[in-house]
């Protein structure tokens, strides 16, 4: 019987763990410019979808991240993924602008002002409201995530 409990102690344990590490949320990692260290672990966190992170470099106020590898998913979600990553480093971040270099890109920066106003008309929120508070941060990315993208000629069209 002891056999029993050991074994399912360490199943919940196990469990307990692998909950826990699979809901981390990445307002943890927040971080300024400053922190080189910090701020390439919080980009190599971050899914890339159809990309390959390769590395990150700041300039002035921007980062600049380094992407590598066709686009596999469709043009709809690259733009997605590169345009959430794109504010969620706005957020996690004191950067102005996020620029991405890779030569199949469906979605070339995003500054804050830009980010800012797309935020305010759909949320009502802009950039530095989300520094604020987790929950907030967490629900926007969610929300980012249910979102449609569509891409085309300057055309950027979420759902209601």
């Amino acid at each position: 019987m002891k056999r029993v409990y050991k074994i399912l102690l360490s199943f919940v344990t196990l469990m307990f763990f692998v909950t826990a590490c699979g809901n981390k949320s990445l307002y943890s990692m927040k971080t300024d410019l400053s922190n080189e260290r910090g701020l390439e672990k919080l980009v190599a966190s971050i899914d890339w979808g159809p990309y390959k992170f390769e590395g990150v470099k700041i300039k002035d106020k921007a980062l600049e991240i380094k992407l590598s590898g066709k686009a596999k998913a469709n043009q709809d979600e690259a733009f997605k993924t590169s345009f959430i990553n794109g504010v969620v480093l706005l957020v996690l971040t004191d950067a102005e602008e996020v620029k991405y270099s890779e030569e199949d890109l469906y979605f070339g920066f995003i500054d804050k002002d830009l980010a800012n106003e797309i935020l305010k008309i759909k949320y009502g929120k802009e950039v530095d409201d989300y520094k604020k508070s987790q929950e907030d941060f967490d629900n926007l990315v969610e929300s980012l995530k249910n979102e449609k993208f569509e891409t085309g000629a300057a055309k950027y069209e979420m759902m209601d």
